[in-house]
């Protein structure tokens, strides 16, 4: 008989990479800079105008990646009770593993998405507002659930969160590789 308390399940948080965003931050800020110089330099009013504009939403792209690798809020959250989402359109918040039937990696259009798909997912949709409705509407015909979310971004490998919220879901502790 064993008599040791038994070990809670590890919490995974994911969140966005921030190399990526910053990456994409520098990259924006260097062409932004470059476009500024350029129409500087240009003799041509069309051409400074252009090189404004550009410059301007060079600028605004950069600030917003930026921001976005500053940014530490999970996107999605594992634990012994279920999952809470913020990263799908529907920003689903906390689903109990009881209403959840499967986790599942899948590939659409040469992007990979995390499923989660549950056992009432009109339940899902009927309790948000009509914009957010009408696209979990969409999601479910498209998946079967409303909750999805695009991984590209993430700070997390896909097959790794799926292994660990399918044995979180069974109810079997996790292998504690995080």
């Amino acid at each position: 008989m064993d008599t040791q308390p038994r070990e809670r399940p590890q919490r995974i948080v994911v969140r966005r990479s921030r190399v990526r965003a910053a990456v994409l931050g520098s990259l924006s800020l260097a062409l932004c800079l470059v476009a500024i110089r350029f129409a500087w330099g240009a003799d041509v009013w069309i051409e400074r105008l252009f090189a404004g504009s550009m410059a301007l939403f060079l600028g605004v792209v950069a600030i917003l990646t930026i921001l976005l690798a500053v940014d530490r809020t999970p996107v999605l959250e594992l634990d012994e009770e279920g999952v809470i989402d913020r990263g799908s359109l529907v920003r689903a918040g906390r689903i109990r593993w009881q209403d959840v039937r499967r986790v599942e990696a899948r590939e659409s259009g040469g992007r990979r998405v995390l499923l989660v798909q549950v056992y009432r997912p009109q339940r899902f949709a009927a309790d948000l507002d009509p914009e957010h409705r009408r696209s979990a509407e969409e999601l479910i015909q498209r998946y079967g659930t409303p909750i999805v979310i695009p991984w590209e971004a993430l700070d997390r490998p896909l097959d790794q969160v799926v292994a660990y919220a399918e044995a979180l879901r069974r109810g079997m502790p996790p292998a504690s590789d995080s």
